[in-house]
C-alpha cells in the first residue's frame, strides 16, 4: 500500500511538472497578432493570433507582442509585464472599446518573476466610439485605466471618444505615468491623476491633450510634469492641481489655450502649480490661484478673458530663477 501511495505521488508530481513545461513551452518573447489571425494559432510571426488578449496568454513576463497588419485587436487587461506594439509603417493596432475600458493595467505586486511591473504601450490607436449607448457618442468609459503596476509608459498613441478619461491613473501605492507623443481627444477629461497612497510622479512631454468636455489634466494626488505640449479646446481648466492631500503640477514650455475655466490652476489650498515659459491665451481665466502658484514672471499670460484670479498671485519660487 506504501509503495502504492508513494507511486501515485511521484505520477502528480510528474504530471504537474509536464503541465509546466507545456505552458512554458507555449510562451514566447515576442508574439504577433494580424488582422487575418486565429487565437488558436501559437502567435507566431507565421501563424499570428487575432486579438491582444489571445497572444497575452502566449508571451513571457516582459516580453512584446507586435501588430503584423492595421486591425482591430480588442481591449485587454494587462496583469505582468509587456509591451504591445500596433506597429508603424503598414498601419496602427487598433482597439475599439465601445462601452469599455480600452486598457486596464492592474499589474499585482508579490510576483517575484515579474520586478518591473511594466507596461508598454506604442503605436496604438483606442477608440471609445461604437455602437453600444447612443450611436456616435463616447460610449467607451476610459482609453486606459491605470490601477495597479510600477510603470505605465504611453509612446505615439491616438486616444479618444471616451466617456469619462482618456488615460486615468487611480492607483492604490506608488507608480508612474510616462506620456509622450500622445494625442488625447474628445473625452470627458484627458488625464486624471491621484493614488491614495505612496508617490505618483509622472511625465507627460510633446503630446496634445484636446476638446475634452472636462479638464485637460487634473491632478487629485501625486507630481505630473508637462512640457512641450499642447492643451487646448477643453471645456473646463486647461490644467488643474486639485487635490485635497497634496497635487503638483510643474508645467514648462506649454501652449495652453481657448480653454473653458482656467488655462492653469491651482483649484485647491492643496494644490501646487509651479509654471515656467507658457503660452496661456484665450481661457476663460488665465491663471487661477486657489493655491500655491510659483513662477520666473516669465509666461505670456495674455487674450484671456480675465488673466488672472484667486486669493494669491503667483510669486517667484526661492531660487528658482536663477540664471
Amino acid at each position: 500500500m506504501n509503495k502504492l501511495r508513494v507511486s501515485l505521488r511521484v505520477l502528480v508530481l510528474l504530471t504537474f511538472a509536464l503541465a509546466f513545461a507545456v505552458v512554458t513551452q507555449a510562451q514566447a518573447t515576442r508574439t504577433w497578432v494580424s488582422g487575418v489571425g486565429d487565437d488558436v494559432n501559437p502567435c507566431s510571426r507565421t501563424a499570428p493570433c487575432k486579438t491582444w488578449a489571445g497572444a497575452f496568454s502566449k508571451t513571457f513576463i516582459n516580453g512584446e507582442i507586435d501588430a503584423l497588419d492595421p486591425g482591430g485587436y480588442g481591449t485587454l487587461t494587462i496583469s505582468k509585464s509587456i509591451t504591445l506594439d500596433g506597429g508603424t509603417g503598414a498601419g496602427w493596432g487598433s482597439t475599439l472599446a465601445s462601452g469599455l475600458v480600452g486598457f486596464t493595467v492592474n499589474i499585482a505586486a508579490g510576483n517575484a518573476n515579474d520586478p518591473l511591473r511594466q507596461a508598454i504601450l506604442k503605436h496604438l490607436s483606442i477608440n471609445g466610439s461604437g455602437a453600444s449607448g447612443t450611436i456616435g457618442t463616447r460610449t467607451g468609459t476610459n482609453g486606459i485605466n491605470y490601477i495597479s503596476g510600477s510603470q505605465l509608459i504611453v509612446e505615439d498613441c491616438q486616444i479618444f471618444n471616451f466617456g469619462t478619461t482618456g488615460i486615468r491613473v487611480a492607483l492604490t501605492g506608488s507608480g508612474a505615468l510616462n506620456v509622450t507623443r500622445t494625442t488625447i481627444d474628445s473625452c470627458q477629461v484627458g488625464i486624471s491623476h491621484t493614488t491614495t497612497s505612496g508617490t505618483v510622479n509622472s511625465s507627460i512631454h510633446d503630446s496634445v491633450i484636446q476638446n475634452c468636455a472636462g479638464n485637460g489634466l487634473q491632478v487629485d494626488a501625486g507630481t505630473v510634469n508637462i512640457s512641450n505640449t499642447v492643451v487646448a479646446n477643453n471645456g473646463g481648466a486647461g490644467m488643474v492641481a486639485q487635490g485635497a492631500i497634496g497635487s503638483v503640477i510643474n508645467a514648462d514650455n506649454n501652449e495652453v489655450v481657448n480653454n473653458g475655466g482656467a488655462g492653469i490652476s491651482a483649484g485647491t489650498a492643496q494644490g501646487t502649480v509651479r509654471i515656467n515659459n507658457n503660452a496661456i491665451h484665450r481661457n476663460g481665466t488665465g491663471l487661477n490661484n486657489s493655491g500655491t502658484m510659483q513662477t520666473c514672471s516669465n509666461n505670456k499670460n495674455y487674450g484671456n478673458t480675465t488673466e488672472i484670479s484667486g486669493a494669491a498671485t503667483p510669486v517667484p519660487a526661492p531660487g528658482s530663477c536663477t540664471q
